[in-house]
């Protein structure tokens, strides 16, 4: 939820403060990064928006969620939990109604673990039975009341989190760019201080320009860096699904903290940069890209 909404995950900081926090709370919150499993609570940022989530089910790319507020407030297919039913030992209200598929990429850390099953039904119908211990909500007497301005704003969440882009189209048009501005081959690894041999690919457009050489080159262009980055070739999807797993989130920070950008730059600077590597290893049909990313950023931050 944005600054105009008090979100769930601030409720959770605020009633953190003035209770003792559960250890397994704790050791969720300590531990490194993974990836999403169902029955796990996670909290999803993106950009200025965040909101608690329960995780349903996982697929390839996408994360089956339901949002989850501390609030009381509920509706007729509202999953009312008691307090055991997480480790966070605190009632809960699932959102069964707003079921929604979320970008891996907007999830950012696990905060609990439901500690009873979730009913089946991912279908928008309801499940027929409740968890021990929990209840379905109630529909509000009228729209006006707090419970359906609440739900309205959780939608307007979602929304957002479900329209979080950031891979780029990749028109693979920067060999039509440079021909077009008369830019050759050693023009071209002048300016970006790269020896013939590494220029030319580059020219052709069989090697990505990383975010450092797209800002030397879009000067000479007369273009802005990211139309430069833009004409890139398009991204490969492993490198993609790589830089979309939460436990990258944190690396991805690091690298904006690094060069006084934003998540979404740091997230272009990763991509072009782990494909470049890549690019230089002897075997390039059997590229580990989790492997590369890795080396990345143990160049790039030290870690």
């Amino acid at each position: 939820m944005n600054a105009a909404h008090s979100s769930a995950y601030e409720r959770l900081v605020a009633a953190a403060a003035g209770l003792k926090v559960p250890d397994a709370v704790r050791e969720v919150a300590t531990a490194p990064p993974r990836d999403p499993e169902p029955g796990q609570i996670w909290r999803a940022v993106w950009e200025h928006t965040i909101q608690l989530l329960v995780i349903a089910a996982v697929d390839a790319d996408t994360v089956h969620t339901i949002p989850v507020s501390l609030e009381r407030y509920a509706d007729a297919s509202t999953l009312l939990l008691p307090a055991e039913a997480s480790t966070l030992e605190q009632p809960l209200a699932l959102w069964w109604g707003l079921k929604q598929p979320l970008p891996w990429y907007v999830l950012d850390r696990q905060v609990s673990q439901l500690t009873v099953p979730l009913p089946a039904s991912l279908r928008p119908d309801l499940p027929h039975t409740a968890p021990p211990g929990a209840r379905w909500g109630s529909a509000p007497p009228s729209p006006a009341v707090a419970d359906a301005e609440y739900r309205g704003a959780l939608m307007d969440t979602l929304a957002r989190l479900s329209a979080a882009r950031w891979v780029p189209e990749g028109s693979g048009a920067l060999p039509q760019l440079l021909q077009q501005r008369g830019v050759t081959v050693a023009q071209l690894g002048s300016q970006l201080q790269l020896p013939p041999a590494q220029a030319l690919p580059v020219w052709r457009g069989q090697h990505p320009l990383t975010a450092d050489q797209a800002e030397k080159l879009a000067v000479l262009l007369g273009l802005g860096m990211d139309e430069v980055l833009a004409a890139n070739p398009a991204l490969p999807p492993a490198v993609v699904s790589e830089l979309n797993r939460p436990l990258r989130r944190s690396q991805l920070r690091a690298l904006a903290t690094r060069h006084l950008e934003d998540e979404h730059r740091a997230r272009l600077r990763a991509a072009y940069g782990i494909v470049t590597l890549a690019a230089r290893q002897d075997d390039r049909t059997h590229t580990d890209w989790a492997a590369r990313a890795d080396r990345y950023f143990e160049l790039r931050l030290g870690q």
